[in-house]
């Protein structure tokens, strides 16, 4: 009686051909007793990790026939045993879903119970986008984060970088300048008028500071120039002269191979190229005269006469403009000697301490003194 009740008649043939009941009164979930209703639905909790099914199968016989049980939507295949090997299903961590548990027999009977597992909160739709749009939100920001520190270690190391070049290129201006006794800092005076005009011709400041260090080297072929001819106070001979006019291409050569900033040698070896192609060494025209360069003639050109020279001393501030002026498009490039014009009338390139003074005399006028001294002495 404990196991079920049997029927058996002696007389006949034992078949195994008897009425089957199947039953699913209840599942367990986490230890917890939940019964199945009047519908063959049951619902469990969103945090079950184990649920037990319990089912039943009743034939009131000594028959024991195969019963074929699957969770739909869990088991891929179905799973068949006798009645007698039957016993609970366990499931263990299951999704949030609808799942179907379909018990048939043999002899075609069938049950089957819906179970609903109720979704937690990380399987719900719009949970899965927002955790989702989340994830990516914070790729997006680890992403931008590093992208940033990176960033900024490259700056440091670009601003280390041309700090380094800054201080290298002062340096040799200080050097070039040295071998000139007459115009000690004019390297830096022309560097910093260059920065001036550039600014004014409206230039970004990336391109005013490499501008900066093109211009403090552009006498750096003055190195080669020697001492004797490039400190001579007097009148230089045809000779003389061409060695000074041999060092652009000196700077030029110099600077050529320096690949980190390959422009350096155009300033040295461009300055004194004209407009008009009576500049050297090249003889250049108009355009075809790299635009540093022609800035650096402006400043270079105003320096050379605004500065005390082995010949002379400064010139008057008025008579240097205007030697600048008159130059405009010929020796000098015509826009940028405008934007000198405008700054002189904003207040600038006069220096502190000029009052008015200086020499109101020009190459041309030297050049005859010095012609007459030599007649006096021959």
């Amino acid at each position: 009686g404990t196991t079920g009740v049997a029927k058996v008649n002696i007389e006949k043939p034992f078949t195994g051909g008897t009425e089957v009941r199947l039953s699913v009164p209840c599942v367990e979930a986490d230890g917890q007793t939940l019964f199945v209703d009047g519908n063959g639905r049951v619902t469990v909790p969103a945090s079950t990790r184990k649920m037990t099914i319990y089912g039943y199968v009743f034939n009131y016989s000594l028959a024991n026939p195969e019963v074929t049980y699957q969770l739909k939507g869990f088991d891929k295949v179905p799973t068949t045993v006798r009645r007698s090997d039957f016993s609970t299903v366990d499931y263990t961590n299951l999704n949030g879903g609808d799942y179907d548990f379909v018990m048939q027999t043999e002899d075609g009977g069938e049950l089957t119970v819906h179970i609903v597992k109720k979704k937690a909160l990380y399987e719900l739709l719009w949970f899965r986008v927002a955790a989702a749009a989340a994830a990516v939100l914070l790729v997006v920001l680890l992403v931008s984060a590093y992208v940033a520190k990176k960033t900024r270690d490259f700056r440091k190391k670009e601003k280390r970088q041309k700090q380094l070049i800054r201080e290298i290129v002062e340096a040799f201006a200080k050097v070039i300048d040295m071998k000139d006794a007459y115009t000690n800092g004019h390297s830096t005076r022309v560097a910093d008028y260059t920065v001036k005009l550039a600014r004014e011709l409206g230039y970004d400041e990336e391109t005013i500071e490499k501008f900066y260090n093109i211009a403090l080297l552009h006498d750096i072929g003055k190195v080669g120039i020697p001492p004797e001819v490039l400190n001579k106070p007097g009148k230089l001979t045809d000779e003389e002269f061409a060695i000074i006019k041999s060092h652009p291409a000196l700077g030029y050569e110099t600077l050529k191979g320096v690949s980190i900033m390959p422009e350096l040698a155009i300033g040295a070896g461009s300055h004194h190229e004209r407009p008009d192609g009576k500049g050297y060494p090249e003889g250049l025209r108009g355009n075809k005269i790299p635009r540093v360069a022609q800035i650096i003639a402006v400043a270079d050109t105003f320096d050379a006469m605004y500065s005390d020279r082995p010949y002379r001393k400064r010139m008057n501030f008025e008579k240097a403009v205007s030697i600048i002026k008159s130059v405009r498009g010929t020796q000098l490039t015509a826009d940028v000697v405008d934007a000198f014009l405008r700054l002189v009338d904003k207040g600038e390139f006069r220096a502190p301490d000029d009052f008015g003074e200086g020499t109101t005399e020009d190459i041309d006028n030297i050049h005859k003194k010095f012609d007459e001294q030599e007649k006096k002495k021959g």
